[in-house]
């Protein structure tokens, strides 16, 4: 998802027009067609404005960003974006360990429950050996897991989404 695309989205989250927007961050009298231009993709804001549209937004910077914020944080903004392009792809699953090792054998895979809710075709599993990218996709778990047992709104879920990782500090509270 290109820069502006995620500005006009969390800009209509926020219920704002493009004239508010462009005030709100300096733009003056043709800031309508300033933002206009930057979510239609025919200008690209420089990393100041950005962060200024970020904090009117009141948005983490790098939920604007295209990248360059660190290997785990850009592949958790990817993921993220990939989440609202298409609902329902990424599924969180936290995971349990066993007695067995099964690093020993390369060709071990894991068992689920079947239900009503897993893919025809088995899903497949993924972890990294990285500590802050398995601790953010634990927070991300958590907040998945809230949303499918209707503790959290569709609404807040992107909310959690745009303000990570500040957002992930305050969640493991509720």
């Amino acid at each position: 998802m290109t820069t502006g695309e995620k500005i006009k989205r969390i800009r209509r989250h926020r219920q704002m027009t493009q004239k508010e927007l462009g005030e709100k961050i300096g733009l003056g009298a043709g800031g309508a067609n300033r933002i206009a231009q930057y979510e239609m993709g025919y200008r690209i804001p420089k990393k100041p404005l950005l962060e200024k549209m970020a904090e009117v937004l009141n948005v983490s910077a790098m939920a604007l960003s295209e990248g360059g914020n660190g290997a785990a944080a850009d592949m958790m903004e990817q993921l993220f974006w990939l989440d609202e392009e298409v609902p329902g792809i990424i599924n969180l699953v936290r995971t349990q360990r066993s007695e067995t090792r099964y690093n020993a054998n390369q060709d071990f895979s894991l068992c689920y429950d079947d239900n009503d809710d897993w893919p025809p075709d088995s899903p497949v599993a993924i972890w990294f050996n990285s500590t802050i990218l398995n601790d953010f996709l634990k927070d991300w778990a958590e907040v998945q897991r809230k949303l499918r047992q209707g503790e959290i709104s569709e609404k807040e879920y992107f909310e959690w989404k745009i303000c990570w990782p500040e957002s992930a500090d305050g969640q493991n509270e509720s």
